[in-house]
């Protein structure tokens, strides 16, 4: 299946039972009618004082935030104030908010609003508009071109036998890799690994600010043995790809940084604590390789 349509299938799919937001959000994609543009519901924003919130649309090419406002938001007029103030200062964007407490005319007047604010922001970016393709950045050609990884790229793969073929080998167990001397020459002691925060038999937790990785086994009886096991081995580097599961439902491999074990904390802590020594990793491969 084509993996923008997929992709949109799943996103109605999400918000279906919210039928007002459903039904301004789907006005806007079709009268937008550009698939360049990617729309991202319930994005995840941090705020102050350890609050979130949660925009009902995001366009991230253009940092642009939705707000879908229902008959009830009338009673919270202050709350939504203060909370799109918040939202301002952490993503210097304003959100637009859709008022639905009116009658279809309305909303609809407001929605060509939006997408004709949607197209004037394409057209001031130009050439440094980026058209939503995360098919192609999700292929293993993408990444062997373009010759390195970065953390803030934030881009991904889809299963363990992509994430191998980037480093020129194959998958040959789930866990960890060790890499070809083909797909990273003359070095030594470096692993490509995907761990799986859903593992059934292992703990692994990424840190909030994405510097450590906690693992050990979920059995209590076999963790010691663990932590000695990797505290006498020799140093090892591990080029690592998080398995995460997004708000849609789709599985990918994130890149998250160049680890290597901290000895000090592992032991203090009583478990594997891997630190983050790098957020870019080099591809020692030609283009087209």
């Amino acid at each position: 299946m084509d993996y923008k349509l997929e992709y949109m299938e799943r996103l109605f799919a999400k918000i279906g039972k919210k039928k007002t937001e459903s039904y301004v959000i789907s006005r806007i994609w079709h009268q937008l009618d550009d698939d360049r543009v990617k729309f991202v519901v319930q994005q995840y924003i941090k705020r102050t004082q350890d609050k979130y919130a949660l925009a009902d649309l995001y366009l991230p090419q253009l940092n642009i935030f939705i707000e879908i406002n229902e008959p009830f938001h009338k009673h919270n007029v202050e709350v939504d104030k203060v909370r799109n103030r918040e939202i301002l200062s952490v993503t210097h964007s304003k959100p637009i908010v859709i008022d639905c407490d009116c009658n279809i005319q309305e909303i609809h007047r407001q929605v060509t609003d939006v997408v004709k604010l949607i197209r004037q922001r394409i057209s001031e970016l130009g050439e440094d508009f980026k058209p939503w393709d995360d098919a192609n950045t999700l292929s293993v050609e993408y990444h062997r071109n373009k010759g390195y990884l970065k953390v803030e790229d934030n881009e991904c793969l889809r299963t363990t036998e992509d994430v191998a073929a980037v480093f020129g080998t194959k998958a040959k167990h789930r866990g960890f890799l060790r890499a070809s001397g083909a797909a990273i020459p003359n070095k030594k002691n470096e692993i490509v690994w995907w761990p799986n925060t859903e593992h059934r038999l292992w703990h692994n937790e990424l840190s909030e600010d994405g510097m450590f990785i906690y693992e050990y086994p979920k059995a209590e009886d076999k963790r010691a043995a663990h932590l000695k096991q990797w505290l006498s081995a020799s140093e090892e580097t591990r080029i690592t790809f998080l398995r995460y599961k997004d708000d849609l439902g789709f599985c990918f491999y994130r890149f998250v940084g160049v680890f290597r074990l901290n000895r000090e904390k592992s032991e203090q802590e009583n478990k594997c604590v891997w630190e983050r020594v790098s957020d870019t990793y080099q591809l020692n491969i030609q283009p087209h390789e």
